[in-house]
């Protein structure tokens, strides 16, 4: 019991550096795969919810992990850009969105290229299962759910209103002719393609400078930070969440006056105890705490080899497929910091949705982007408060570990995931007879 009480904080911080993502291995919102002998992938879910009222916008639950390969947020990025609206997490908010252009010719040309961008991530999917290029919007169209046709077909046309070419000869492109429609061109007319984009790294505006466990823990495993992955500069992303200063007010903490700094300092001795857990957590992941800062050695000693890396990526990777239980698990103060992280910022983005579906008729989509953690309530109180089922699921690869890159073959990782399971078996057993 004392060695689970000592292990808290620590697999608290682990399991929210990613995301609070996760559920049963069987989960249908994270999992775990053998793509072949040598390759392990997580995988997070975008789940696509359909409402009842034909009036209302199609909903996708994109997962986040604050953790992961760069091509996860490419590709996240490129789903949720053609989006009417997104609600993202980011407890504290105060994000400013940066405005788009207003020129119209450039307007159009980043609209392009975030179209050109989503349709490329599409191809690779037609090419995974098809083994072979698609030729047409409709080839493309087959990757997704039926519901999200409409938004692959409003995808096929450019900034300018013309048809993108899908072209195969002499390879696979998709290209927009520009501003003039005519081959060639400089400036708002010249062509823009598939190829050319995906070699030029997207530019990110709002990633914070300070350090934390988080970019540490990314830093150590080869892996990029959420917040150094993902453009949030879009005027249609709105923070959907609770600021530090509700999520205290909602643990029994002093209330804090609207537009107050959240930051108020070390927390008095007499506070309430999950109003202390809640302060651990989030100083950890500052980097301000002295866990975080052992933590963060332990990471650059982890982070010294390919195996080590791997490793720690796999055994990550088995503990966020269990993360629901773990967190669900945890005693008396936790357990009520684990609500709030959970349902009660739900409660906060069905708010933030009912207000665009009554109010904003001109949405016809909305993408959700949060840990996956987050899903099981969530989808449940969309379903029950506004209307909606669910319809089919889309997988996003999130963190590819190459066992043979890293000197560990199957037999090796086979008895690791066994070990993992058994000692997350065990935390919980533990935590329940606590």
């Amino acid at each position: 019991m004392k060695l689970v009480r000592h292990t808290i904080g620590a697999t608290l911080a682990l399991l929210t550096l990613a995301g609070v993502a996760g559920a049963q291995t069987d989960s249908p919102y994270i999992r775990v795969i053998e793509q072949d002998k040598n390759t392990l992938r997580l995988d997070v879910a975008v789940r696509t919810l359909v409402p009842n009222d034909e009036h209302a916008p199609l909903v996708n639950l994109v997962g986040a992990i604050h953790i992961a390969d760069q091509s996860f947020y490419d590709d996240v990025q490129a789903i949720l850009d053609i989006h009417d609206a997104v609600l993202y997490e980011g407890v504290g908010g105060g994000r400013e969105a940066i405005p788009e252009p207003t020129e119209r010719d450039a307007e159009a040309a980043l609209l392009t290229e975030r179209r050109i961008r989503f349709l490329a991530v599409l191809a690779a999917e037609f090419r995974a299962a098809k083994h072979a290029d698609p030729t047409s919007g409709d080839d493309l169209a087959t990757t997704v759910p039926p519901a999200m046709a409409p938004l692959v077909h409003a995808a096929l046309q450019d900034g300018w209103g013309a048809p993108l070419q899908i072209r195969s000869d002499p390879r696979f492109d998709i290209v927009s002719l520009g501003a003039d429609g005519k081959p060639g061109g400089r400036d708002s007319a010249a062509d823009m393609s598939a190829d050319e984009i995906a070699t030029e790294p997207r530019v990110i505006t709002t990633a914070e400078a300070t350090k934390g466990l988080q970019r540490d823990l990314a830093d150590a495993l080869g892996l990029t930070f959420q917040l150094d992955g993902i453009d949030y500069s879009h005027p249609r992303w709105r923070n959907s969440d609770m600021s530090i200063g509700e999520i205290q007010h909602a643990l029994g903490g002093a209330d804090v006056p609207a537009g107050a700094d959240d930051d108020s300092g070390p927390l008095p001795a007499d506070a309430p105890e999950n109003l202390k857990a809640a302060d651990m957590l989030f100083r950890t992941l500052s980097g301000d705490s002295f866990l975080a800062k052992a933590s963060g050695f332990l990471l650059k000693m982890v982070g010294s080899s390919p195996t080590g890396r791997a490793m720690t990526k796999i055994m990550l990777a088995d503990m966020l497929t269990q993360a629901e239980d773990l967190l669900a698990a945890q005693p008396g103060a936790l357990a009520d910091l684990m609500k709030v992280i959970v349902e009660d910022r739900n409660a906060a983005v069905v708010r933030d949705l009912k207000a665009v579906v009554e109010d904003e008729p001109d949405v016809r989509s909305v993408a959700i982007f949060y840990g996956a953690g987050h899903f099981g309530d969530l989808e449940k109180r969309i379903e029950s408060e506004l209307g909606y089922e669910y319809q089919s699921t889309t997988w996003v690869p999130a963190i590819t570990i190459d066992l043979k890159e890293a000197g560990l073959n199957a037999a090796q990782v086979k008895g690791m995931r066994a070990m993992m399971h058994r000692m997350i078996k065990t935390q919980l057993e533990s935590m329940h007879n606590d």
